[in-house]
């Protein structure tokens, strides 16, 4: 099978392979029947051996995917193509040693400059697809920085840099919620005013994971960056 969806490769080596990854891909088959995913792409790609219905190595069972974006996020995605690569980056995430860097677009003016957001996550009781700010949660921490504000359509936005210290599934989206500000066109977590407010000028969820840095096996320094922004043909300024 030739899988048709275009990835934007960012880098690629014997060991390691960046992508970009689309918005609207899922990273793997979260419902059933999807047809397009980033691992359906790296199988067909690479040709990965992997036996149906028995237990294999994890860095087969995952072809090598190190960590998951949500699908309506888009961005850089580390793929390890040997064991060794895929146990290493397993370790950095483990051990919070590899950094990285969203740019996201939220609904109204926020007031700091600069700010950390510390609250436990979980998964929400009233809707299991969903998470929450919850005392009983897993700790999680993102810091945050105001990059611009500005106005569009009459509607008050912020643009913001955020760097997530830990990796809790929809991190950044639920802190930013629970901070009052969601991000645009989140339709999981904003509210049905702010995402009438938007649909006029958005197309899709305004989350974007724009970097990753980490130490690699040889004690080198590396940066991928994905070569798109967020706000390319938006105002940037205060």
């Amino acid at each position: 099978m030739t899988y048709k969806v275009n990835i934007p490769i960012v880098y690629e080596d014997d060991f390691l392979l960046v992508v970009d990854k689309p918005v609207g891909i899922s990273v793997v088959d979260e419902n059933e029947g999807e047809t397009a995913t980033i691992k359906d792409w790296v199988k067909d790609r690479y040709d990965f051996k992997y036996h149906e219905g028995k237990i294999e190595d994890e860095f087969e069972q995952r072809f090598g995917i190190v960590h998951r974006l949500d699908k309506e996020t888009s961005g850089v995605l580390l793929i390890a193509k040997t064991k060794e690569c895929f146990d290493y980056l397993k370790g950095l995430f483990k051990f919070r040693r590899i950094h990285k860097e969203y740019q996201a677009l939220v609904y109204g003016s926020v007031s700091e400059e600069r700010f950390e957001i510390t609250a436990p996550i979980q998964r929400s009781k009233n809707n299991g697809l969903l998470y929450t700010v919850d005392r009983e949660g897993r700790d999680s921490t993102t810091e945050f920085v105001v990059v611009s504000r500005f106005q569009l359509l009459s509607a008050d936005y912020s643009y913001l840099h955020a760097f997530p210290k830990t990796g809790r599934t929809h991190q950044i989206r639920v802190h930013l919620r629970a901070l009052g500000h969601s991000i645009v066109n989140d339709v999981k977590y904003a509210n049905k005013t702010e995402l009438k407010s938007s649909e006029a000028a958005f197309t899709r969820m305004m989350l974007h994971a724009k970097r990753v840095n980490f130490t690699d096996w040889e004690g080198r320094d590396r940066v991928f960056e994905s070569p798109v922004s967020l706000l390319a043909n938006f105002p940037a300024s205060r």
